[in-house]
């Protein structure tokens, strides 16, 4: 992503540290259709793969390798966030986080670690978390008490390179209408605290916990009116930094992107490329066909669809504001991907494609656990069954299986 100039990156610190004047950078350039992917992952212990606090010792043998790709500490030790160079498509995106996949697990297992995807980890305790000795997440510490250590859910961002910041605006708008769909695809959170949540993704609705969660408001349509409304949320104290708006799409002006933000993290990084290609495409066709807004009535609706996305999956139904029509999930992912198809420029979107409607198939990534539970499995198969799904290399020239993950255990 852009650099930013030495005076603002350090303003912009000093504001996301909770400690300096509140602080908007400008809206960078970006080139329109660029990616970028965060992943937040679990760090397992190998034998009874509960979290292990192990990430500050996998960051260090990390932090030795050259690498194009970052790895970062999260709010507590038993998270590691890794987050891609600038990708320009799903081909470039599946061989970085390929690369990053192996250098993760190779790291880990070195000091007895195992890591994995996955929304929530199916057995842990929150209040045996420990937070991350960083000054930023002491900060959220003593901000959101326990909340904090709650907040160890693990999701998958994805920003996408939009050129204009009013666009990057409506881009928000309409990307968020669509933001239950990738909640649904990527949902393999099914257990919370070592209970079966009778959810799909049992992280989305940590989230909520959290003040300026939610959506970006209606009303602001352009780059102006959302520095209008900073600058009173500023005022109030309500927020320092871009960083403390919680939103399940969010405009980020250092990088020139938008960022969705409502993914758990999926099981194998494979999937996380393809679904950051199938975000991409929506922003382009988007892109071409300026001026349009979603309706009037798609608020009313986007709480009840992100519900019914969380809770079912890729087994629920999705309203389309636009036209008043009620249709299963899987169908209006199926419809999107073929129309997407027939524009794209991308010669991995496929590919992508062939990914998607395979995370569709048998209940999707949650069923696939929860299916072990119902033959007997518990919560500690649950996890070793994402560690080695995770560890899996993908197989060339076909959507990787999850077949390991099903017959295992």
């Amino acid at each position: 992503m852009p650099e930013i100039a030495s005076d603002a990156a350090m303003a912009q610190a000093l504001a996301t540290s909770g400690v300096g004047p509140a602080y908007l950078p400008p809206f960078s350039q970006a080139t329109l259709g660029t990616i970028g992917i965060e992943l937040e992952l679990m760090v397992l212990d190998r034998l009874t793969f509960d979290l292990m606090p192990a990430a500050p010792d996998i960051l260090r043998l990390l932090d030795m390798q050259k690498k194009d790709w970052v790895a970062t500490p999260e709010i507590t030790t038993s998270m590691l966030e890794v987050a891609t160079s600038i990708l320009t498509g799903y081909d470039d995106a599946a061989a970085q986080l390929e690369e990053i996949r192996s250098s993760v697990h190779n790291a880990a297992f070195k000091v007895g670690a195992a890591i994995a995807g996955g929304g929530a980890h199916p057995f842990q305790r929150w209040s045996e978390q420990r937070i991350y000795p960083k000054e930023r997440y002491r900060e959220s510490a003593r901000k959101f008490g326990y909340l904090a250590k709650m907040f160890t859910v693990f999701g998958m961002h994805v920003h996408i390179g939009i050129p204009d910041p009013d666009e990057a605006i409506r881009t928000c708008a309409w990307l968020t209408q669509r933001a239950p769909l990738f909640i649904a695809l990527s949902a393999n959170s099914p257990c919370w605290q070592g209970e079966d949540s009778g959810f799909c993704s049992a992280r989305s609705n940590v989230v909520g916990a959290f003040p300026m969660s939610g959506t970006l408001p209606q009303h602001v349509r352009s780059w102006a009116q959302f520095q209008e409304y900073f600058d009173v949320l500023a005022g109030h104290g309500i927020v320092n930094s871009i960083k403390d708006f919680y939103w399940d799409v969010r405009p980020k002006p250092e990088y020139g992107t938008i960022e969705l933000r409502v993914l758990d993290t999926p099981l194998h990084p494979s999937y996380a490329a393809a679904l950051a290609s199938y975000a991409r495409e929506l922003c382009i066709e988007t892109a071409e066909c300026p001026g349009l807004w979603p309706h009037a009535s798609s608020a009313d609706v986007y709480t009840w669809n992100r519900f019914k996305a969380a809770r079912d999956g890729v087994d629920g139904d999705y309203i389309d504001a636009e036209n008043g029509t009620t249709r299963p999930i899987r169908e209006v992912v199926s419809g999107d991907l073929a129309r997407l198809a027939a524009r794209s420029h991308d010669p991995g979107f496929p590919q992508a494609c062939r990914i998607i409607e395979h995370l569709m198939q048998d209940g999707g990534q949650a069923r696939w656990l929860t299916d072990h539970m119902a033959r007997g499995a518990g919560m500690n198969d649950v996890a070793r069954v994402a560690s080695e799904m995770f560890e899996q290399p993908p197989r060339a020239g076909t959507p990787e299986k999850e077949s390991d993950a099903r017959t295992t255990g």
